[in-house]
Formats: structure tokens, C-alpha cells, sequence
């Protein structure tokens, strides 16, 4: 008889200890499902109903009733009297047959062995609130309570109960509490973890190093320590708890697609392609691996793996106009299309580039600094249309916070255009690309006018008005740019600092060679004498500089 009561009391503590002390129970406490169901799955001969009973409050939280009744009544066939397993059941019927399942509760909770386990009472009031019955859970949380008021379990089950309802502060309280009463309870630490990120970061990952301390095999609570890091930014320091973690084998895609990402932004390529790879194996079309790869082959100018990625990526889910605006996994982002439209670029597939690129600003079209982006993309990939047009939106979207640098930039461009398609002639006539020339050199002009405007002290606006009049004026016959590179010389000379020495150099070279081409049209001395004129200018500032040497010999002859 005695072996016998000593064997029941050792089954019914065992019951609240396999709750307190057992991985599995903080796997499914802590939301790690698959970790859960492997272990209750492995472990199922130690404890057969109580394993069952788990498997099944995981089946649950996935939604799968009819999973979790099944392993509710296995539970059961191993165990008749599980109180646990005979709780899962009643809960399945609590909003089809209320007062039977309530019933059942009290009936396993009135018996004598049952009165004083938190770990059974407790199960009766997650029951309710899994059912949305939260008056009846706290009743049940006072009853577990009274069993015992040290049991970390009363304090871990509140906390999380206010975890969820937003109140991290109070949740907080009720972890610290567990912990005071059970200093060795790893799973308070990292449930305390969870709320402290959000009231002291470096509180949260003290806690979770002390639950390593406790529980060294808790590999989970080392991926906990990566993440606090990772999504406080901290990319660094999350590399080496996840190393900690990735030495065991129970990691999800997931968790791949995590730690790939931290080593992608601390410039770590090649391990993140590893791991990349590595989840793309397992899912080929996980959509944020996909991406990343995209991004990760971009950054190690892998262009032509790059692509492949991209081209994959784009074709495996199409964006949901109503997706929740920070969450990335249902949706293309911006930096999705600027991506791609790189490495299609730099794969030789300009035209479909700037397709997504506009793409891009086609998500958010108010945001200018996007546009700027783009264009100074396009400029390094040698796109100077597409640059000129890109900053002209910049431009326009910016209005007057638009700066004279701006307009200077976008001149440029423009300038830099007309000198581009002046020269493609494989589709149209040679007329036909002058005329598109011009026009770019027109929107240059105007561009830099401004810059003369917003900066009248400054050399840059005349000089770059100069060169752009000197572009739509190839033959010099109609001295467009003349005006402009005599303000230039102004400008500068004004100045008086010695400084830009070229500049000078062409505004005189051009006003030599216009007034050569005006004396020889018209033989007027005056036109001779301004030759003679710029010419010396020119070659006070470089004595060997051989157009000055060839206008200088021409005006000084007789």
C-alpha cells in the first residue's frame, strides 16, 4: 500500500513537473510549434497521455480540431484518467455543450489529486480563454493561484495574458515574479525577454543569457538572443547566437531566411548565399528568399545568378493591393524593382531596367528623394535620358525645396543626353536624332539658367548655358553660346581668386574661334582685333596651348 501511494504521488507531481521542467511545454509556451512537435513526438514513450495531450494544444493553435481531438482521445486510450487529455476534450465542446464541458472542468478539478496541480488548473483556464472566456480563466488563474502562489506557472500564464493584450509594463511584473519564486525557471527569463525589448533592450538579452545559464540546451533561447538583436537592427552582434543556434538541426526555413538576412547586411555574401541557398532548397518558392537571393548575387555582382533570382521572384506572387503597408512578405517593395532593374541592366536589358524602375515610383510616386535615386541609378548605368527624366519628376515633385544643385544635376544629364542621341542613328534618320538632341539640350539650357539664376556669383550656371548653346550651335554660326561664356569670364575674373584656369581657357578659346568665323565672313578688322585679343588672353594662361598658338599666328598676320 505504501508503494502504491508513493507511486501515485510520485505520477501527479511528475504530471506538474513535466509542465515546469520540460522543453517541449516552453517550446509550445513560447510559440515554437515545430520545435514543440518534434519533441513531443520523440519523447512520446516517457509520457504517452501528457505527450498526446501537447501534440494535441499544438494541433489546436494550428487549427486543426479534428487533429487535436484525435490526440486528445490517444492521450486518453493510453491513459483513462489523464486529466489533461480529458480537459482537451471538454474544451473542444465548451461552445457546442457548454455546461457539459464545464461540468467535465469541475469534475476533474474536484478531484483530490487535481485540487492542488497548477498545472491541471491551468489547463482548465487556457481552455476558456482559447473559447474566448476570459472572466473564467481568471477564476481558474485564483484557483491555480491558491494551489500554490509560488509556482512560476501562475505568474508565466498572467503574463502572457497581458503580454497579448498590449500591456508589456504588467507582463513584465508578472515574469519578475515568476523568476522570484523560481530563480532556475529558464523559460520566466525569456518570456520576461520578450516584453523587456520593448522597455530595455539590454535588459531583454541579459535575461535571455541568464536563461542560457540555466538551461544551456535551450538552443531556442540562443535564436531568441539573434532576433532580439536583429530586429533591433543590431546585425552584428545577432551573427553569433545564431551560429550558437545553427549548430543544431532544428531550425525552420524560416530561421534560414533570418540569419541569411543578418549576414547579407553585415556584408557576409557568401555565408548568406550558403543559407540562401540552403532554405531554397527546402522552398523554392519562398518569396522573401527569392528576393534576398536577388539582392545578395546583386550586391556580390553576380549579375547573370542575379538575374535568374529576379526573374524567379517576380514570377512566384503578384503584390496585394490591400497588403498591410510593413509587411514585406505578401508584396514588391521599391527596392524589390530597383534590384531588379539593376541587374537587368547590367545583363545587357536596359529598356526592361527603366520599366522597373518606374515601376518603383509607380508604389509611392509622392516620394522625391525616389525619383533622385533613380536617376542618379540610371546616370551610373549610363541611361542619361532616363536620368534627365527621372530627376525632371525629382524636380517637379519637390517644387521649391528643389536646390540649384538640383537643377545643375539635371542639366547635366540633359546635356549629357543630347550628346548621346546625337550620335544613335541605328533607328532613326540622322535629322530625326538632332532633333532629339536639341530638345535635350534645350531642357539643359533651361536647367542651368536657373543655376545662373539661384546663384549669380557663381560661374557654374553661365559656364554649363555656354556649353549647351555651343551644343545647338555646332558650326559656331550663330554665336549662341557667346553671351554666356563672356558672362563666365565676368564672373570669374570678378572673383579674382585664381581659380578656374580651364574654364577660362574655353570661354576664350570659343570667343577667339567665333570672331575668327565672324572676320571671315564679314573681313571686318574689328572682328580680327577680338581674335588677336582672346587668343593672348589664352595664352597668358597656357603659353603651349596650340589653339591659342594657331589663332594668335592668324590675327597677327598681315
Amino acid at each position: 500500500m505504501k508503494y502504491f501511494l508513493g507511486s501515485l504521488l510520485s505520477f501527479i507531481i511528475s504530471i506538474s513537473a513535466f509542465a515546469q521542467n520540460n522543453p517541449g511545454v516552453d517550446y509550445l509556451s513560447l510559440g515554437e510549434m515545430k520545435l514543440a512537435k518534434e519533441y513531443f513526438t520523440k519523447n512520446m514513450g516517457q509520457a504517452p497521455a501528457e505527450s498526446h495531450y501537447y501534440l494535441g494544444e499544438i494541433a489546436y493553435k494550428e487549427g486543426n480540431i479534428a487533429e487535436a481531438k484525435s490526440q486528445y482521445e490517444q492521450g486518453l486510450a493510453k491513459d483513462p484518467e489523464s486529466a489533461l487529455c480529458a480537459i482537451g476534450l471538454a474544451k473542444l465542446q465548451l461552445k457546442s455543450s457548454p455546461k457539459e464541458a464545464e461540468d467535465q472542468f469541475k469534475n476533474i478539478q474536484k478531484q483530490k489529486d487535481n485540487k492542488k496541480n497548477v498545472t491541471v488548473i491551468l489547463a482548465i483556464a487556457q481552455a476558456y480563454l482559447d473559447n474566448g472566456m476570459k472572466e473564467k480563466a481568471l477564476e481558474k488563474l485564483q484557483d491555480a493561484r491558491k494551489a500554490d502562489k509560488k509556482s512560476p506557472l501562475v505568474y508565466i500564464f498572467e503574463g502572457d495574458m497581458l503580454a497579448k493584450e498590449n500591456k508589456p509594463g504588467d507582463a513584465a511584473m508578472q515574469y519578475d515574479q515568476a523568476i522570484n519564486f523560481d530563480a532556475s525557471c529558464a523559460l520566466a527569463y525569456m518570456k520576461g525577454a520578450r516584453v523587456y525589448e520593448y522597455i530595455n533592450r539590454n535588459t531583454a538579452a541579459e535575461m535571455l543569457k541568464k536563461a542560457l545559464e540555466i538551461r544551456p540546451d535551450y538552443r531556442v533561447a540562443y535564436k531568441e538572443l539573434a532576433e532580439l538583436y536583429r530586429r533591433d537592427g543590431f546585425y552584428p552582434q545577432a551573427i553569433e547566437p545564431y551560429k550558437e543556434y545553427f549548430k543544431g538541426s532544428d531550425y525552420t526555413v524560416e530561421d534560414l531566411t533570418r540569419y541569411a538576412s543578418v549576414l547579407y547586411f553585415t556584408g557576409q555574401y557568401d555565408e548568406a548565399k550558403k543559407y540562401i541557398s540552403e532554405g531554397l532548397e527546402k522552398e523554392p518558392n519562398n518569396f522573401v528568399l527569392n528576393r534576398l537571393s536577388m539582392y545578395n548575387n546583386n550586391d556580390m555582382k553576380d549579375y547573370q545568378a542575379g538575374l535568374a533570382a529576379g526573374d524567379k521572384f517576380f514570377s512566384i506572387q503578384k503584390p496585394t493591393v490591400d497588403a498591410a503597408a510593413n509587411d514585406s512578405t505578401n508584396r514588391y517593395l521599391v527596392q524589390d524593382y530597383l534590384a531588379y532593374g539593376k541587374v537587368l541592366s547590367e545583363t545587357g536589358n536596359k529598356t526592361k531596367a527603366i520599366d522597373q524602375y518606374k515601376k518603383a515610383v509607380e508604389i509611392d510616386s509622392s516620394k522625391a528623394n525616389l525619383y533622385k535615386e533613380i536617376a542618379s541609378i540610371c546616370a551610373n548605368e549610363g541611361m542619361y535620358a532616363d536620368a534627365a527624366d527621372f530627376y525632371k519628376r525629382y524636380i517637379t515633385v519637390s517644387g521649391e525645396k528643389a536646390e540649384a544643385s538640383d537643377y545643375f544635376q539635371m542639366g547635366r544629364y540633359f546635356y549629357i543626353a543630347g550628346d548621346g542621341v546625337k550620335k544613335d542613328t541605328a533607328n532613326v534618320t540622322v535629322d530625326e536624332a538632332w532633333q532629339n538632341a536639341l530638345k535635350m539640350y534645350k531642357e539643359a539650357d533651361a536647367a542651368f539658367a536657373v543655376v545662373g539664376e539661384r546663384i549669380p556669383d557663381s560661374y557654374m550656371g553661365p559656364f554649363w548655358r555656354a556649353r549647351a548653346n555651343a551644343s545647338m550651335d555646332p558650326e559656331t554660326t550663330a554665336g549662341l553660346a557667346r553671351p554666356y561664356y563672356e558672362q563666365t569670364v565676368k564672373v570669374i575674373l570678378d572673383k579674382n581668386d585664381g581659380e578656374n584656369k580651364k574654364e577660362l581657357i574655353e570661354a576664350y578659346s570659343y570667343l577667339s574661334y567665333y570672331f575668327y568665323l565672324q572676320f571671315d565672313k564679314h573681313k571686318k578688322a574689328d572682328d580680327k582685333l577680338k581674335v588677336k585679343e582672346y587668343a593672348e588672353k589664352i595664352l597668358e594662361l597656357d603659353p603651349e596651348n596650340g589653339n591659342g598658338k594657331m589663332l594668335f599666328e592668324f590675327a597677327s598676320a598681315k
